[in-house]
């Protein structure tokens, strides 16, 4: 969005009034939320919830991150994900800022800044595959939503969770890491049951 502001001579005191009327214009000119180069978002828990695709309990977990992308290291995986064989999981990730009361959900605001957003993942440990199912208005990953296959023979490992603010730099489709910010970054492990 651009602005511009246009002064007319006038008096002393008229011309101070619009003055600081034309400031707050300025500032309501500035990013917008869906703008590139808007703020990277304060994350300090996600929340990955898996549920069987032919029903059953969901496996949730969750990691905390004190100082979001900060330089101190995320708290302990809570929660368990024992993955069953041969198992397909609808995947959702939820991001929260809970360092302010009440918590705010930011998984709210990546989906409406969907072109400004990707959540990659990254899977260690054989048999187990992810694949993004959500899209953003241009076609393009996203990553709030995914499902989640485990193979005949699966190892147990890891999964990591980016999420990934475009900047100035564009949001590729094919690209399978982050080429712009990083607003959070942590691994889950999960293992495999039976």
């Amino acid at each position: 969005m651009e602005c511009t502001l246009v002064l007319y001579p006038t008096t002393t005191r008229r011309a101070m009034a619009l003055s600081s009327l034309a400031l707050l214009g300025l500032a309501a000119c500035g990013d917008s939320s869906t703008a590139p180069g808007g703020e990277q978002e304060v994350i300090s828990r996600v929340t990955l919830t898996l549920t069987p695709a032919n029903g059953g309990t969901p496996l949730t977990a969750f990691i905390e991150d004190a100082d979001g992308n900060g330089p101190r290291a995320p708290s302990a995986q809570v929660g368990a994900l024992a993955l069953v064989r041969g198992a397909t999981y609808t995947g959702t990730v939820k991001f929260e800022n809970r360092l302010v009361n009440p918590p705010e959900d930011i998984t709210e605001e990546v989906e409406e800044e969907a072109n400004e957003h990707r959540v990659y993942y990254t899977v260690t440990g054989s048999g187990v595959t992810i694949t993004t199912t959500d899209r953003d208005p241009q076609g393009r990953p996203l990553g709030l939503r995914f499902t989640k296959a485990v193979g005949a023979t699966p190892a147990a490992g890891t999964t990591r969770v980016v999420l990934c603010h475009y900047d100035d730099a564009p949001k590729n489709a094919s690209s399978t890491s982050c080429q712009g910010e990083t607003d959070i970054d942590v691994t889950f492990n999960f293992t495999i049951a039976n």
